[in-house]
């Protein structure tokens, strides 16, 4: 899958330690999941991508490359919400230096339109921390609407979305 700047594909053995500094990084984890995550635990989701997941047919999370020199970017996918499996949900994460360079929006636009073209998805959401301004702005460049608030451990969130 290509966007103007940007190849996602899935992630090559090659990728491993991208992946997994990513997902070690404090700052690029603050608003992910419950945070960052240890090596041990960033190695078991590599693990669980490439022996479980890919294998067996899930093949829409994605390494996120430049174009023109192949460098890693970040991640992106577009799954079903693990709270609501109809409802698939995108999300994205970047390497420090990439941000605020427009890729997430990039990307955000990229996997929407995925969702409705090839999933043929009537919908399509995000999640997104009350205090993640910069991704809320993404959100809403991309088309989508804040549809509700909901909770879970961590607290309140937002839910966002589109319809095709």
């Amino acid at each position: 899958m290509e966007t103007e700047r940007l190849i996602l594909r899935l992630y090559k053995e090659s990728d491993k330690d991208d992946l997994i500094k990513l997902f070690t990084d404090e700052v690029v984890m603050k608003h992910v999941d419950t945070g960052v995550f240890s090596q041990e635990k960033a190695e078991e989701i590599w693990l669980k991508l490439t022996e479980n997941f890919y294998p067996n047919g899930v093949t829409t999370i994605y390494g996120v490359f430049d174009k023109i020199d192949d460098h890693y970017i970040g991640h992106a996918a577009i799954r079903p919400r693990p709270t609501n499996k109809n409802e698939w949900e995108i999300s994205y994460m970047l390497r420090i230096e990439e941000w605020g360079k427009g890729f997430a929006t990039e990307i955000a636009k990229r996997l929407v339109r995925f969702g409705f073209d090839e999933l043929q998805l009537k919908a399509v959401y995000a999640t997104v921390d009350t205090d993640n301004y910069a991704s809320i702005r993404i959100l809403e460049k991309v088309g989508m609407k804040h549809i509700r608030d909901e909770y879970d451990e961590q607290g309140k969130f937002y839910l966002y979305g589109i319809t095709s």
